[in-house]
């Protein structure tokens, strides 16, 4: 099995470049894992710490991103530009700020109005949402599902949401499920990203 720094599991946005990579001991897909886990450790910690601005900001969504990847990547918080090698992916690179405008003002609204609503249903639009604009060269997938944790923790007081009963490992059944669901989303059918979260974090 190889380990090229540049192998991506299904679904993820394909690493062509690593023109912006900060750390020069990284020459495999491993070792890159590695390095963004710790890094992202620093992101969970500066959450649960709670300093930190209303989670349905811009702001939020770009200083998250930062904290994720700022010691492994160049491009860390910076969303996606015309001359990046992703600028094809998601909205137009120059509709990400207004699209995460958007984003932000619409479930901000959402939220306050929702009512009896169930948790769940809220945060599988809401993921669904943040990855539609893919607003970073990579690593969006990781950024809203922890952007949907700041609004479960911070918001709703609830425990964390189980994205996977172990972790999204590369090309497992759980795995290419929740990458369907997302295509189904794509076409405004919520319904089996929904069952998705549901399996996993009871009907909440």
């Amino acid at each position: 099995m190889t380990d090229k720094i540049t192998d991506q599991p299904e679904g993820s946005t394909p690493l062509d470049d690593i023109s912006g990579l900060l750390r020069d001991d990284i020459s495999t897909r491993g070792q890159l894992d590695e390095a963004e886990s710790l890094n992202i450790i620093n992101a969970v910690e500066w959450l649960e710490s709670g300093r930190l601005p209303d989670v349905f900001t811009v702001e939020f969504y770009l200083e998250l991103h930062s904290r994720m990847y700022d010691q492994v990547w160049a491009w860390a918080g910076t969303p996606r530009s015309e001359t990046g090698a992703r600028s094809n992916i998601g909205v137009d690179p120059e509709m990400v700020p207004m699209e995460l405008g958007r984003v932000a003002m619409e479930y901000n609204r959402e939220w306050s109005i929702r009512g009896d609503e169930k948790l769940v249903p809220f945060i599988a639009r809401y993921h669904h949402a943040l990855v539609a604009v893919h607003p970073f060269d990579n690593g969006n997938g990781r950024w809203s599902r922890l952007c949907c944790d700041a609004v479960v923790d911070r918001l709703a007081k609830q425990p964390p949401i189980i994205w996977a009963t172990d972790t999204l490992i590369r090309d497992s059944e759980e795995r290419k499920a929740y990458i369907a669901a997302l295509k189904s989303a794509d076409e405004f059918d919520y319904r089996p990203l929904i069952e998705y979260l549901v399996e996993r974090n009871g009907d909440r």
